[in-house]
């Protein structure tokens, strides 16, 4: 094989980061001189999420099917490989996860192709504008466009989760980062995967969905860093009519007693289609950052609201069109995490989540307002070897409306939750 003329290696050509984002995605160095007849330098990056999960409604039983109940195990929550190439202008990323949550899964997680310019000659400044076509975090507030393998809580927010199952979506998407400021805007088909319902990175209508967000962050004094913004999100949810239905008969066993009676056999009118339909949904929310740099290390303090109509995808799914009124979703979190040396940090995040602040209960032939909102208050504590391994501990305090006393009425779920991670980085 020829040898390129040998020149010294370019810098690292990173690619523009989304709005909010805590850290750029690592991008690979370009090679020596584009070689034509050299071997094109791909960059490897990865880690592995290795938990063992408690949870305080775990039972050695199955759901209606196979399904079961216990959650008491050990878990790979995420293997994820990451293979990056960067030229001048454009670059390309495809990372892929393994996880046992669901059974084994392997599957794509994200897949980016990027063309960007940096308005300058400086290979390390954060691109002006970089257009992303592919399969990429939604850049929507803090949590979003986080990456996983960065975070130290175990998972996002329950607001962040039910609003937006996963991070990721298939469309396009523009930002850049001019200065202090960062700016970001997506089209995309808004069925993020992992959705409950639906149809995961597929679209089942023409409408696309809008995602905006604009921000900055910045030192106003040596030791002190803040950071910012707004995200607003806008699209169409989907409700899937019904198949037509033949005449048919049933049977209901009035008396119990086994047998067949002919007052028992009722017949079935046969039903017309149902169209589906489509209803439309928001979501408007603002987060805020502010990290000190103390004598035993980092101090952080952050927070999420948001304001959504009829978006709710991973808790409980809003769907207008089957409950015949909107649902108007709020939440919010804070957090706090301190640096103890390099080796050592603890946190706690407090969270709430109200999923349909419209909801009302019938009692004693009287409406009356119901809750039906999850507050969860998540200490933590961890150490690290820095950027080659991690062991934390979580416990989720989590109070909400789930269950039932013996008079009927809304009671706190037993669902406490602890879990133990080992993180890997390759």
């Amino acid at each position: 094989m020829n040898a390129a003329p040998a020149k010294a290696p370019a810098a690292s050509a990173a690619p523009a980061v989304p709005p909010n984002a805590s850290e750029p995605e690592k991008v690979p160095a370009k090679d020596a001189a584009h070689a034509v007849a050299s071997s094109p330098a791909v960059d490897i990056n990865g880690y592995m999420q290795v938990e063992y999960q408690w949870h305080a409604d775990s039972k050695e039983q199955l759901l209606q099917g196979v399904t079961p109940l216990n959650q008491n195990r050990f878990v790979l929550r995420r293997a994820r490989l990451l293979a990056s190439r960067a030229w001048d202008y454009t670059s390309l990323e495809l990372e892929l996860d393994a996880n046992t949550v669901n059974g084994s899964a392997i599957g794509i997680n994200r897949a980016e192709a990027a063309a960007f310019y940096r308005g300058g000659n400086d290979p390390k400044a954060a691109p002006l504008a970089q257009l992303t076509v592919g399969v990429f975090r939604v850049p929507f507030g803090r949590e979003l466009p986080e990456s996983s393998g960065k975070r130290w809580f175990m998972e996002r927010s329950l607001l962040t989760r039910a609003l937006f199952p996963s991070e990721n979506d298939l469309g396009a998407r523009l930002t850049g980062q001019p200065g202090p400021f960062r700016y970001g805007l997506s089209i995309t088909n808004g069925e993020p995967a992992n959705e409950k319902i639906g149809f995961p990175l597929q679209d089942p209508n023409k409408n696309k969905d809008f995602t905006f967000s604009v921000g900055a962050k910045g030192k106003p004094l040596d030791h002190v860093t803040v950071g910012g913004g707004v995200s607003v999100n806008k699209g169409k949810g989907f409700h899937s009519g019904t198949p037509a239905t033949k005449n048919s008969i049933a049977w209901t066993d009035l008396n119990e007693n086994g047998a067949v009676e002919p007052t028992e056999i009722v017949s079935v009118a046969a039903q017309a289609a149902q169209l589906s339909r489509s209803f439309k949904r928001w979501a408007i929310g603002a987060d805020l950052e502010l990290n000190v740099d103390t004598p035993i290390g980092t101090s952080s303090l952050f927070g999420e609201v948001i304001a959504a109509k009829n978006l709710d995808r991973g808790f409980f799914v809003a769907d207008p069109v089957l409950l015949q009124n909107d649902m108007r979703e709020f939440g919010f979190y804070i957090g706090f995490l301190q640096q103890i040396t390099p080796y050592g940090l603890v946190g706690f995040r407090a969270e709430f989540y109200d999923p349909n602040a419209d909801l009302s209960a019938r009692r004693a032939g009287t409406v009356l307002p119901e809750k039906n909102s999850v507050r969860t208050y998540s200490p933590l504590i961890g150490v690290t070897l820095p950027d080659r391994a991690r062991l934390s501990f979580q416990y989720d305090i989590i109070k909400d409306h789930l269950a039932r006393n013996s008079r009927g009425q809304a009671a706190d779920l037993s669902n406490n939750a602890w879990t133990l991670r080992l993180q890997v980085n390759l």
